[in-house]
């Protein structure tokens, strides 16, 4: 099996003030931390037209699918869910594939 590629779309209620939103890109980031995730990425979309209204974009890579249902479930991705993303999101989309090996 290949690595595991997620990515997570985010519609914010409001745009959160600047030290919120580096508060909360800064939290993301750590969950790189989180054993089998390779790599993780947060940005704004570059063409706003093909949005849909989302706002963020969580682009990261596992090295199983094993390791992404870890990681799921793990305290720091609980965390962040819990104090980051409810708290200011109206709207996820996530979507997940495998890249071949």
């Amino acid at each position: 099996m290949g690595k595991i590629v997620h990515i997570v779309l985010f519609k914010l209620k409001e745009q959160p003030d600047a030290a919120a939103l580096q508060s909360a890109k800064d939290s993301i980031k750590k969950l790189e931390q989180v054993p089998g995730a390779i790599s993780m990425f947060v940005g704004e979309p570059q063409i706003d037209a093909r949005t849909k209204g989302f706002d963020y974009g969580l682009y990261s890579v596992f090295a199983s699918r094993a390791d992404l249902d870890k990681y799921d479930v793990s305290e720091a991705h609980k965390n962040t869910v819990v104090n980051y993303v409810r708290p200011n999101v109206q709207d996820v989309m996530a979507y997940d594939f495998e890249l071949p090996e």
